[in-house]
């Protein structure tokens, strides 16, 4: 272990003796080594005979995890269980008994094994606490990283929350003074965190007619890695081959039914899927509008780069793409990600599945090919989401003895969040975001909660969305803003219309019980439903 690993794991071991509930963030750059540090606070636990529990933000991240834990303690036999929401209804009922007869006393899994029935629970490890993929979006709805903080209070226990980039939220409570902190500054052997350049995309495009997919110096770049038999990651934010169908002739875009999002072309059945409802149909010859036949594929995803990057790369170079599609099948992600790491693949293409923990020592280049995609979101999270999956995904560069290089794709690369990301200057992206939030009291200032109507007539759930308005306005709950109705984002979703109100408040448990009294009382018609959605996470 480095000076830092052994101070914070030093810090940990303290907080663990103390027998009393605490919260600790561990803010580590990319590559500090965060894992080791909590294996050693795992190990300190287990010797008081106490229950570990390790959360990782997606399924795809447990099989690693799961193989170093289990690794670092097989000397000492200790059982490691799996827990996620892929499991068998066997393999559930056996983690289960394992975990509650005190057989195993770790567990590793998504935000789900928060649940997991550990006996004699001393720690919670909270992997990459920032990822919006411990929130659940269905009923129970409910935040992983907060049920773990509040799972560690009932039981007096510690919890760590790791990350390089951390969530507004947790930052606003050490400065509070409410958690604790350690910090990993250096990577490990003091390897330097990789050279960020931003291409700017317009630029690109004016010297070709076409506007590229891939930039000249990542494509050269590619190239080279491939020559000196060092790997590449490409990452994109969207699956599927080319992105929606339009028409230039009448801009005609084929559009999901029941969903108010434009159809994704897939390349491997040549059918238009829509990824929010499941709904599929097989892609049209002609303009159904204008029967045109010019109809034409606009965009990328990463079906497509797929291709491109072969074409463009020496016949041999090997190229696979990893993605949503891909997880539903039962361990081709694992059996891919092997491959890679073996060597046996010289560029991935991949989605967010592999922005996140993964650890590949011979990648030495990283292509981000679309890094203004979050920024383009209508939320007011998404400076936040975009710097945290730059830093994240340019973190997964240079982690072996070779420094790493990463290129960001951008048409607005003069955007704080790529600046900040560019030159991985945490504080100074914090301070500008917090002053903005805090001036338009966003959190983590007050809590949001998000209040959604749907239903399958637009007219009544707007009327109905607007009568509530009207009711809460003529008889204020004491402390509570209100923002809106508007119609969501995605305004139409798996067939329901959705309409929306924010309400911003500093005492949620006291609002929400208000507000629940409201609810009862107010006269909604049984065709449309209503949810309340606090620290809502999502705001499409």
């Amino acid at each position: 272990l480095t000076k830092e690993q052994k101070k914070a794991a030093g810090e940990m071991t303290t907080d663990l003796r103390s027998k009393d509930f605490g919260v600790r963030l561990l803010l580590g750059v990319t590559g500090s080594g965060k894992t080791e540090v909590y294996l050693e606070a795992m190990q300190e636990a287990l010797k008081n005979d106490g229950g570990v529990l390790f959360l990782v933000p997606e399924v795809s991240l447990a099989p690693q995890t799961v193989s170093r834990v289990r690794h670092f303690f097989a000397e000492s036999g200790e059982e490691v269980v799996v827990w996620h929401s892929h499991l068998s209804a066997g393999e559930r009922l056996d983690a289960w008994r394992n975990l509650s007869s005190g057989k195993a006393r770790i567990a590793v899994g998504a935000r789900s094994a928060v649940f997991a029935p550990i006996r004699n629970l001393r720690l919670v490890v909270v992997d990459e606490e920032h990822e919006s993929a411990y929130k659940q979006e269905d009923s129970p709805r409910y935040h992983g990283r907060d049920v773990a903080v509040y799972r560690c209070m009932l039981n007096r226990a510690s919890c760590v929350l790791g990350s390089a980039t951390p969530s507004m939220e947790t930052l606003r409570n050490v400065d509070r003074k409410k958690y604790l902190q350690s910090k990993l500054n250096h990577r490990i052997d003091g390897r330097e965190l990789p050279l960020v350049h931003v291409v700017d995309m317009r630029r690109e495009a004016q010297r070709e007619r076409t506007p590229p997919v891939l930039s000249q110096p990542l494509v050269e770049s590619l190239r080279q890695r491939y020559s000196d038999r060092e790997q590449s990651i490409l990452f994109l934010n969207r699956r599927g081959f080319n992105t929606t169908m339009i028409c230039p002739d009448c801009g005609h875009v084929e559009q999901c039914k029941d969903c108010s999002i434009a159809l994704t072309y897939h390349r491997t059945d040549g059918f238009l899927k829509c990824h929010l409802c499941g709904y599929r149909k097989p892609s049209p010859m002609v303009c159904p509008s204008c029967q045109s036949l010019n109809i034409r594929k606009k965009g990328h995803g990463t079906q497509r780069i797929e291709d491109l990057v072969s074409s463009l790369m020496p016949k041999r170079a090997k190229v696979v793409r990893v993605d949503a599609d891909m997880a539903y099948r039962k361990n081709a992600l694992r059996s891919t990600l092997r491959d890679f790491r073996k060597g046996r693949i010289d560029v991935l293409v991949g989605t967010q599945m592999i922005a996140k923990g993964l650890d590949f020592p011979n990648v030495t280049l990283v292509g981000v090919i679309d890094a203004d995609l979050p920024l383009r979101m209508e939320d007011f999270r998404a400076s936040e989401r975009a710097f945290q999956l730059l830093v994240q995904v340019a973190g997964r560069a240079g982690r072996g003895d070779r420094a790493g290089e990463v290129y960001v794709q951008s048409y607005a690369p003069h955007s704080p969040s790529i600046q900040f990301a560019r030159k991985s200057d945490l504080r100074g992206f914090v301070e500008e975001e917090m002053e903005m939030r805090k001036e338009l009291g966003y959190p983590p200032f007050r809590s949001l909660i998000r209040h959604l109507f749907r239903g399958r007539s637009s007219e009544k759930t707007e009327f109905y969305a607007q009568q509530w308005a009207r009711a809460l306005r003529e008889n204020p709950i004491e402390g509570l803003t209100v923002r809106g109705p508007a119609a969501a984002p995605l305004e139409k979703m798996k067939g329901l219309y959705r309409h929306h109100l924010f309400y911003f408040t500093n005492e949620v448990t006291r609002v929400v019980r208000e507000l629940e009294i409201k609810r009862n009382a107010f006269p909604l018609d049984r065709e449309v439903h209503d949810i309340l959605d606090v620290d809502a996470q999502n705001i499409h």
